[in-house]
């Protein structure tokens, strides 16, 4: 039997651990849904999270599509002639977007017909730490304030009617939202960095030869 080669020990093991790409955005997404929930639950609403086995989807859905939200909030907002208090219900969506308006701008067509013939009282509320000049990290897409002859645009969350949330409760999770994704896109490829381009093959030898590394643009 032929003595098996493990490599050489001074270079290290001759299988490295598998290392899989993160999802940066999947996870900023995760992060922007826990800061709403938060922003939320100190505004006085009550939260609870919707799944698909969850009857409570009935009382706003109507229609049959497949879309849900990602929480159900209320908090009270009257009293009946008995002194009961009333409740208002809103589901809510979150979503991250690097781009909000690029992603209304192409998407937005589509999101009406979707959900919001569904979804009477649904709020659309995007995180984004690359909002435009003057907006907040936290806006929102009503879709009964969406007209058809006009491009589909957000509020910020703090002007929110529906909500009611006071402005120094966004900024406190927008400084969470520059504080924690920062170092998340620092983890995606920047400009300058080295990318290990595929292999060419050369025409004159016909064998296969490394690209030279190449230096992404700024």
């Amino acid at each position: 039997m032929e003595p098996v080669d493990f490599g050489d020990p001074r270079s290290g093991p001759l299988l490295a651990p598998v290392r899989h790409a993160v999802d940066i955005s999947s996870l900023k997404g995760r992060i922007g849904e826990a800061f709403v929930e938060s922003i939320l639950r100190q505004s006085g609403f009550k939260v609870s999270r919707l799944g698909r086995e969850s009857q409570v989807q009935q009382l706003l859905k109507t229609g049959g599509s497949e879309f849900l939200p990602d929480f159900l909030i209320w908090k009270p907002a009257d009293q009946s002639n008995d002194g009961l208090p009333l409740h208002r219900l809103l589901s809510v969506e979150v979503k991250y977007r690097s781009n909000v308006e690029e992603y209304l701008r192409r998407f937005g067509e589509d999101l009406i017909s979707r959900v919001g013939e569904q979804w009477s009282e649904l709020y659309l509320v995007f995180v984004t730490d690359h909002p435009g000049a003057g907006r907040s990290c936290f806006q929102v897409l009503d879709f009964r304030e969406s007209s058809p002859d006009a491009p589909l645009g957000t509020m910020d969350l703090c002007e929110a009617r529906g909500f009611g949330i006071s402005k120094s409760i966004i900024e406190e999770h927008e400084g969470l939202v520059r504080q924690l994704f920062s170092p998340l896109s620092a983890r995606s490829l920047g400009p300058g960095e080295l990318r290990k381009p595929p292999a060419r093959i050369s025409s004159d030898r016909g064998s296969i030869q490394p690209t030279p590394p190449q230096v992404l643009p700024a």
